[in-house]
């Protein structure tokens, strides 16, 4: 009798390769999980001093630069409690003078010159979108999750319209990528992928952190809001260049609206930001925040973003009528106080010029009294003449 065969056997190469690719995706997609109840708090190893709280899942070797710019090291986790070491102070601002900065700064140029001469215009572009399109903000939205229409994309809607008004063109996507698991990233991957196909200049993808509130409660320039936080992952072949970014981000926030950004967390994970060097994760307060705080934070994240993309004259665009369409804050303030200056100048050099040749401030003072004589008796002169 002849022993039955499966004919449809998959040759064992083939399944080990997959073992394989399973075992190299396991553990990114873990890291890129977050906790299902609660959140881990991180203290520094030796002191015991609280450094910051995250819900996302932490491992060792994860980093986190505070917002003081200090950056600490996971060293052990233990429970829902983290223990990091100090690595070192960080000068970020060192971000802005990097060279591939620069380059950037002069390929857009160029290329605006380019068009220019064949009478169009390189657009500015922004892409937006959510990888838990579920997350929302319990004092406001009444859930801290729902699905498929979070109100994470009212924030993004907010982020977006902020950069519209500075002529900015915003692409944002409202496909959902639920449920909250571990393979969020991979289906949100493709919405990253078709909004690459507009040539953005940078790709943001949008969430909300699960903390207390206080974690990321502040206040700027006087005004109360929800912070934010970068997100860059440890796991991408791209880590220099978007840790580069996020500094860039984070350095321009610190000039222009201190308070703004609590940090940048490194994770592991990719995050999808091996698609694009401009691409950045933000978590946009937390769930226990009220959205409208979260959506003013967007507010005035959106002119971080622009400068940072564009530089200080981002806004400095002329439309076709030649009248300026906006103006950078304080510039007509500067404009006025220039010109009283140069007034000033003309004053102080004319009546260094009148002492000089006049021979001093005596016979200076002898001639004006002169010539006022001269004009009185001339008026009066005038006087009699018309009288008569």
């Amino acid at each position: 009798m002849m022993r039955a065969t499966n004919k449809y056997k998959i040759p064992t190469k083939i399944i080990t390769i997959i073992i394989a690719l399973i075992l190299l995706w396991a553990p990114t997609a873990l890291a890129e999980q977050e906790m299902e109840k609660g959140y881990y708090i991180v203290y520094e190893e030796g002191t015991n001093k609280k450094i910051f709280s995250t819900a996302r899942v932490l491992s060792v070797g994860d980093q986190y630069l505070n917002e003081q710019n200090i950056l600490y090291e996971i060293v052990k986790v233990s429970g829902n409690k983290a223990y990091a070491k100090f690595k070192e102070e960080v000068d970020i601002e060192q971000a802005l003078e990097l060279p591939e900065l620069q380059v950037a700064a002069e390929i857009f140029q160029d290329k605006q010159d380019t068009l220019k001469t064949s009478g169009e215009k390189k657009e500015k572009v922004v892409a937006i979108y959510h990888t838990h399109s579920d997350e929302s903000y319990i004092p406001t939205d009444g859930k801290a999750s729902i699905p498929y229409k979070g109100g994470i994309f009212k924030v993004g809607s907010a982020l977006k319209t902020a950069l519209e008004k500075k002529g900015i063109k915003v692409i944002q996507s409202y496909q959902p990528h639920d449920p909250h698991d571990s393979m969020a990233y991979q289906r949100s991957r493709r919405t990253a992928t078709e909004l690459l196909k507009n040539a953005p200049d940078a790709i943001i993808d949008i969430h909300r952190d699960g903390v207390p509130a206080e974690e990321y409660q502040g206040q700027v320039k006087g005004q109360t809001i929800a912070k934010m936080q970068l997100v860059v992952g440890r796991q991408n072949p791209q880590l220099n260049t978007i840790d580069n970014f996020a500094k860039q981000i984070k350095a321009t926030a610190d000039k222009k609206y201190p308070g703004l950004i609590k940090g940048i967390f490194y994770g592991k994970g990719g995050f999808n930001q091996d698609l694009y060097p401009r691409s950045i994760l933000i978590e946009a307060g937390t769930y226990t925040n009220s959205r409208y705080k979260a959506q003013d934070g967007a507010n005035i994240l959106a002119d971080v973003i622009a400068t940072t993309l564009y530089g200080e004259d981002y806004e400095k665009e002329i439309d076709l009528s030649g009248r300026k369409t906006t103006e950078v804050p304080k510039e007509g303030k500067n404009t006025f106080k220039t010109l009283l200056w140069v007034i000033g100048l003309v004053i102080v050099g004319f009546g260094g010029y009148m002492l000089i040749s006049t021979g001093g401030i005596n016979e200076l003072s002898a001639k004006l009294k002169s010539l006022s004589s001269r004009k009185s008796t001339l008026n009066e002169k005038k006087k009699d003449n018309d009288n008569e």
